[in-house]
């Protein structure tokens, strides 16, 4: 049987979150696999040897019903991008090694790059919590329940209703105010160079 998934820290998951966001948004068959996960589908580790048979039809049905991906617009990806490097320099933080500097150098590093991602996030979105209970609560989660805006963990048995403790509240983007972008060609610079004369 397979070592259950141990969970990681904010800092990794906040790093991480970037980094799998810049893989959805360049993969088309990563981001199908993540739509697939996010609708409730297990993963085979998770999958009890009588249920394999009906996850494989599932996959079948999710493949022939996905989007193309390879159709969506990138420019809010190289807009997002532009504004991260121009108020975190982040782009400049996750290209550059930080395997010779120390810990705290690097949690120096991290919170001046936390402090110009949240002006962007808070300046340019309307962030919201999925769930407003408190964390560690006990919830009820209805049957018909919406997967894309509730993940259950566990032993999950039947059709719900579902009762069980809220780990994470969630998080959903109500509204956006991103600049409006006339001209579109540059956007794949996401810095210039900058040269001294």
């Amino acid at each position: 049987m397979a070592d259950e998934i141990k969970s990681i820290g904010f800092v990794s998951r906040f790093f991480g979150a970037f980094g799998q966001f810049f893989k959805y948004m360049g993969n088309g068959q990563y981001a199908a696999r993540c739509s697939a996960v996010s609708n409730g589908q297990k993963f085979a580790s998770e999958v009890e040897p009588e249920v394999i048979t009906k996850t494989v039809e599932v996959v079948k049905e999710v493949e022939v019903q996905a989007p193309k991906l390879d159709t969506v617009s990138e420019d809010g990806a190289l807009q997002l991008l532009q504004l991260l490097q121009q108020e975190a320099r982040f782009i400049d933080f996750v290209k550059e090694s930080i395997e010779g500097y120390s810990d705290a150098d690097v949690g120096a590093a991290a919170r001046q790059i936390h402090a110009g991602c949240a002006k962007v996030v808070n300046q340019y979105f309307t962030v919201d919590v999925v769930n407003a209970a408190p964390e560690n609560s006990r919830v009820e989660v209805a049957a018909g329940y919406d997967p894309k805006a509730i993940k259950l963990e566990g032993r999950v048995q039947g059709e719900g209703p579902y009762a069980g403790t809220l780990i994470h509240p969630g998080w959903q983007v109500t509204a956006t105010n991103l600049p409006k972008v006339s001209n579109t060609d540059s956007l794949h610079i996401l810095a210039p160079a900058e040269v001294e004369v």
